[in-house]
């Protein structure tokens, strides 16, 4: 966890210009974090970059599972 939490925060900060409080704030308290912290999901078999679309699959729509990463089509 340690690993995904600095990196996508990171990638929130380097992306939208928030300060680290912020973009730790925004991440920690979303649901892709919450699916994240699921051991049944096994989301740790995703890359860094494909947590990240899926964070920000969450910002825009309200839904991480409407990432490319996660969809059926």
């Amino acid at each position: 966890m340690d690993y995904y939490n600095k990196n996508i925060i990171q990638r929130i900060m380097d992306k939208y210009g928030m300060a680290q409080m912020e973009a730790a704030r925004t991440f920690l308290t979303s649901e892709t974090h919450s699916m994240l912290e699921n051991a049944d999901l096994a989301m740790w078999e995703f890359s860094e970059r494909a947590i990240f679309d899926m964070w920000e699959s969450e910002r825009v729509t309200g839904d991480p599972r409407n990432s490319a990463y996660l969809r059926s089509e």
